[in-house]
């Protein structure tokens, strides 16, 4: 067991893989620690459930550094966030002239992670013609670029996650059962941040230090009514939503103790819930970069600041194109690009 102490989590930051450890008492993060032992040093593929913000891909990412393939590429993509046709060019790239606007010779995630490992996220909303090709590709490990006809050869370790019942998409006739065979090899379940409350306090501690530091704060006092206001709420975003809370108190805040008024909590749908994690995915690389003294690219920061107006206003493109000083076929232009997606009745909104 001397590699419990290598196994390298962080309840909800996403930093350099060193950096990283599973924050935790209860038995839920020792049960997860041993399933990440068990598939350290072997390849199988790994299918990792849980709800928004459990930390799906931070056990990804903990599997494929701390195991031989630690070296190469780790290259995650949300299979929900994307229409077919990007997700096709983004996992298997495309030549020149493939479609409108390609205008150059594109890697893929599978040629770039090859000999690492690719993370595909809320993979139950892969369409089911894009199953069939990722299937092939497990089954023969090659592809052609869209556009292309030359076989390229890769060699991937695949860790899948969900929020759904894979077996039960399988019986619903919306997941392929032969793919489902294919990846679904070993399973890691992650509980709700609301199963195990007991953990609260460490994760809090944990985002006091780390944002107080990022935002060049002085947060050393927890008013006492605060912890019980935090472990008395069932965190419906679980340790994402408690890390956006933590982010958000800090700033009310200011350098005094962290009261229980600096945190309100409101109730979040399915929506909220995954605009909050690409929002908070976005913010935290660019503070990281930031802090580095690092140049970040127009494009990176320009998806986060879309991404936040959204969330402001709840997916009002019309609201969010106005505070952010654009017009609405920018913004959704912009989303398009991006691999946006708000729920249907709030991309309408006026």
């Amino acid at each position: 067991m001397e590699h419990m102490e290598h196994i390298d989590i962080n309840g909800g930051l996403r930093e350099e893989p060193q950096f990283w450890e599973i924050l935790g008492n209860s038995k839920a993060i020792s049960d997860i620690k041993k399933s990440i032992l068990t598939v350290l040093d072997c390849d199988v593929p790994v299918v990792i459930y849980g709800k928004t913000g459990t930390g799906k891909e931070l056990v990804a990412r903990a599997i494929h550094y701390r195991g031989f393939r630690g070296k190469f590429p780790f290259c995650a993509i949300n299979c929900a966030a994307l229409p077919e046709h990007l997700l096709e060019s983004m996992l298997f790239g495309h030549e020149k002239g493939a479609f409108t606007g390609a205008s150059t010779d594109h890697k893929g995630k599978f040629e770039y992670a090859n000999n690492g490992t690719i993370f595909l996220d809320e993979i139950s909303e892969m369409p089911l013609a894009m199953q069939a090709k990722l299937l092939r590709v497990m089954e023969n490990q090659t592809f052609e670029r869209v556009g292309g006809n030359k076989l390229i050869k890769t060699d991937v370790r695949i860790i899948a996650a969900c929020n759904k019942d894979l077996l039960g998409e399988v019986h619903g006739n919306r997941f392929r059962e032969d793919l489902y065979y294919r990846i679904a090899v070993f399973d890691i379940s992650l509980p709700p941040l609301s199963e195990r409350i007991e953990d609260v306090p460490v994760l809090v501690d944990c985002f006091i230090k780390k944002f107080s530091q990022l935002m060049g704060k002085n947060i050393t006092k927890l008013d006492p009514r605060t912890l019980d206001k935090l472990t008395n709420y069932n965190w419906p975003g679980n340790i994402r939503q408690l890390q956006n809370s933590i982010r958000r108190a800090i700033l009310l805040a200011n350098n005094g103790p962290m009261l229980p008024e600096h945190f309100n909590f409101r109730e979040l749908g399915d929506n909220d819930l995954r605009m909050l994690e690409s929002l908070e995915d976005g913010m935290s690389k660019i503070e990281m970069l930031l802090k580095r003294g690092e140049v970040i690219p127009l494009s990176e920061v320009e998806e986060v600041f879309i991404r936040q107006a959204l969330n402001c206003t709840q997916g009002n493109l019309s609201k969010a194109a106005e505070k952010l000083g654009i017009s609405r076929s920018t913004i959704y232009r912009k989303m398009e690009e991006y691999g946006i997606v708000v729920g249907e009745s709030e991309s309408n909104s006026i």
